[in-house]
């Protein structure tokens, strides 16, 4: 069976990984500047946090540390450590139900935020960063939503070829599929 070429064909190696090293740390750092920011915006309007916001700041910052692991995992691939590599699929794959469950009741509590009082600074941010965080979610093990910086992602997509499955959405069944041997 012929394999298509590996996405790292024609790449330079120390290039992909100063970028896949960026997008790890960019995730991580994200894990508390998302949250500080909608903590920010609420208090300069005079608002405190209710619990539906603070549920949609903790989902979101949930799945940008599965996202900072799924960053690392592609980064550990590409120096060769398969034991990091294994670790972090493990922790992924471990994680996803209970980041569904985390989305779930941020979502009902964003909801219920709305109806209860409208659209209010506190249902914003509720719904906004639950909103964030599935987007997070499907990125990350379902369909690649991210597609504006990479060149290579860019072409498929003019091409007609659609978006491209997960990474690590693929890495995690793989690990599963392994387990159930």
């Amino acid at each position: 069976m012929q394999h298509p070429p590996s996405e790292m064909a024609g790449r330079d190696r120390t290039k992909l990984r100063r970028h896949l090293s960026s997008y790890w740390k960019m995730e991580a750092g994200n894990v508390l500047l998302m949250p500080a920011l909608g903590w920010y915006m609420l208090w300069a309007g005079d608002v405190t946090p209710d619990g539906a916001a603070i549920a949609g700041m903790a989902a979101c910052s949930l799945l940008l540390v599965i996202g900072a692991a799924a960053w690392r995992l592609a980064l550990a691939g590409l120096d060769g450590d398969p034991v990091l590599a294994q670790r972090l699929t493990a922790a992924c794959a471990r994680a996803q139900l209970p980041s569904v469950l985390v989305l779930a009741i941020a979502t009902v509590m964003a909801a219920a935020s709305v109806l209860d009082g409208g659209w209010r600074p506190n249902s914003f941010a509720a719904a906004g960063f639950t909103l964030l965080g599935w987007l997070e979610y499907v990125n990350y093990y379902h369909v690649q939503l991210q597609n504006f910086d990479s060149i290579i992602d860019l072409k498929r997509l003019q091409a007609g070829r659609g978006l491209r499955r997960a990474h690590l959405g693929r890495a995690v069944r793989a690990w599963r599929a392994h387990r159930r041997r």
